[in-house]
């Protein structure tokens, strides 16, 4: 009987060393991941980001019936990070073409609109794609928040999320969850956008997508 009390507080014991070791774990790795961020060194598109003016780029019209030949179709959806307290302002995100170097500047939330989320669809010419930075305003304060995977190099496929556009083909580019500062996250939630596209864009062969979400 006392071999069995003692075998359980013993047990006890372990488990809340165990427990206690796992949790400092958790905290360590947490802060290492916060260090490593504030740590955070400039990539080569942080120091040469483009030219300082970049007009946004046309959308992709309903009325069109056929893809084009030179161009790819994306389409997505873009979470926005203010709400209702962005104004009513728009909110861009700046993609460069790497193959051609040009730079793209893409309306994600459309002005004096304030839903959560909302879609997008451009054509744009084909070649490898990286994200910039993402352009927000509240009120009147406006910020450019660079578009970054938590880690340093000087290879852009490891700092930077790319996605291929490839000409006469449509793309799913995934949801754009920008609603966190620094952590964007690209989801594939075709299924549940291509029911809005269906009926806004009913020319585009959203069956025939290539899903080529930013990574």
């Amino acid at each position: 009987m006392l071999f069995t009390s003692f075998f359980r507080i013993a047990l006890l014991v372990g488990v809340c060393i165990f427990t206690q070791r796992t949790q400092a774990q958790s905290q360590i790795q947490r802060l290492e991941q916060e260090l490593e961020l504030v740590q955070m060194l400039p990539d080569s598109l942080d120091e040469h980001p483009g030219p300082l003016v970049v007009l946004p780029s046309a959308t992709w019209g309903s009325s069109h019936k056929a893809l084009p030949p030179d161009k790819g179709i994306l389409y997505g959806s873009c979470v926005q990070r203010l709400g209702f307290s962005s104004g009513g302002l728009g909110q861009y995100v700046r993609v460069v073409n790497l193959d051609t170097r040009q730079y793209f500047r893409l309306n994600v939330k459309p002005i004096v609109r304030s839903r959560r989320e909302n879609p997008f669809c451009y054509a744009l010419p084909p070649g490898h794609y990286a994200l910039i930075n993402y352009e927000f305003a509240g009120g009147i304060q406006s910020s450019v928040e660079s578009i970054r995977k938590h880690r340093n190099s000087q290879t852009l496929n490891r700092t930077r999320y790319l996605f291929t556009v490839r000409p006469g083909q449509l793309h799913y580019v995934g949801t754009w969850d920008f609603s966190q500062e620094f952590d964007p996250r690209f989801l594939d939630e075709k299924f549940t956008l291509d029911l809005v596209f269906q009926q806004k864009y009913p020319h585009l062969p959203l069956n025939q997508a290539q899903i080529v979400l930013p990574h």
